[in-house]
């Protein structure tokens, strides 16, 4: 069954970024403009079957000719010290990864000159590791669940002198992590400049991890909209729910695994502390799905009605909008992030019933 939490009124907000960031990242895209938008659907024929009046969807799918929406924070990052003169041709950039944040690395390092090594849980599926090697990057397993590999990469890293690229902060490493989720916040602006003006959702739907992404989503919506921004609501699975746990007790909170569950990109047992700081004063709701409505949500994107895009995504990519499912109609305009394409076929098959 679904859990959720709803945050206390009267926080103080903690917003991660200001004017000039903002401005930043907005530079940066605009000297590339190859870098493009990807869509927001409006698909009345999803509302009509969920139960909502407007439903968008921001379609993450093909994002920068990857699959996931991973490609915008880590381009933004390694762009951004590349312009600084900290990276330089022939560097050694390490992450870890479920799959998307190490895919979008590697294709970083490559455009940047650089070299990349990937460290994996050992349960990452083939298929995603065979994409991140696809981009030219060295993959390095790791037994144990991903927040060991991220373990692991940090003191490899720390001994031979590579740099991090890690969507993850800890003590004392916080500046890329904060890098990325700035870069994270361009999804909010193009979605921006796709509604209707003056009409942005009630709320928005946004996966959880590690938290990076809902963070970015809400420090966006509190800059842009202040005390009449939209609700941000973060999804994650019920085997890994490290951001609601977090909420209610107030302070970053672990959860021991294990994480079973078919939402690998949101398989994280810690959050991001440095994203603690904003989600815990700026997302308004934590709902925690089962794999089952990720699967519904899969099938839902992928079988559509009347008009709407056939969208082909993972569990993870899918669970914006099973947290939709999972709780009470009480938004009538409502958006969601499909985070990432279909990157398991044999799981898309599963969930399909194929």
């Amino acid at each position: 069954m679904p859990f959720s939490f709803v945050a206390p009124d009267g926080r103080v907000p903690h917003n991660l970024f200001d004017d000039r960031d903002f401005a930043s990242q907005r530079a940066f895209f605009t000297r590339r403009p190859h870098l493009a938008a990807t869509p927001l659907h409006d698909c009345p024929g999803l509302a009509a079957v969920v139960g909502v009046d407007t439903m968008l969807v921001k379609d993450e799918t093909s994002r920068f000719g990857l699959n996931a929406f991973k490609a915008v924070g880590a381009m933004f990052a390694v762009g951004t010290l590349v312009e600084q003169g900290r990276i330089s041709a022939g560097d050694t950039l390490v992450c870890a990864s479920e799959g998307n944040h190490g895919r979008a690395v590697a294709r970083a390092a490559r455009d940047a000159g650089c070299s990349a090594c990937v460290y994996v849980s050992d349960t990452v599926a083939g298929t995603r590791v065979a994409a991140i090697e696809s981009e030219g990057a060295t993959v390095v397993p790791v037994q144990g669940t991903y927040d060991e590999a991220v373990k692991t990469m940090a003191s490899d890293a720390a001994t031979r002198g590579w740099t991090i690229i890690s969507d993850t902060s800890w003590a004392g490493y916080e500046e890329v992590p904060r890098l990325i989720m700035l870069g994270y916040t361009r999804l909010f602006d193009e979605a921006e400049q796709a509604w209707l003006p003056g009409r942005p959702p009630d709320a928005m739907f946004v996966p959880g991890g590690v938290g990076g992404l809902l963070a970015a989503a809400a420090c966006w919506c509190e800059w842009r909209y202040g005390a009449a921004r939209p609700s941000v609501v973060g999804v994650e699975p019920t085997a890994a729910a490290c951001l609601q746990l977090s909420a209610r007790q107030g302070r970053p909170t672990a959860v021991s695994g294990p994480f079973d569950t078919v939402m690998g990109g949101l398989r994280c047992g810690e959050v991001s502390p440095l994203a603690f700081g904003a989600t815990h004063t700026l997302v308004d709701r934590y709902v925690a799905v089962e794999d089952t409505l990720a699967f519904e949500a899969m099938r839902l994107l992928a079988r559509p009605r009347g008009d709407d895009p056939v969208i082909q995504c993972g569990p993870s990519g899918a669970a914006a909008l099973a947290g939709v499912l999972a709780l009470p109609r009480d938004y009538k305009r409502v958006m969601v992030l499909v985070t990432e394409g279909m990157t398991d076929p044999a799981l898309f098959g599963r969930a399909l019933g194929c």
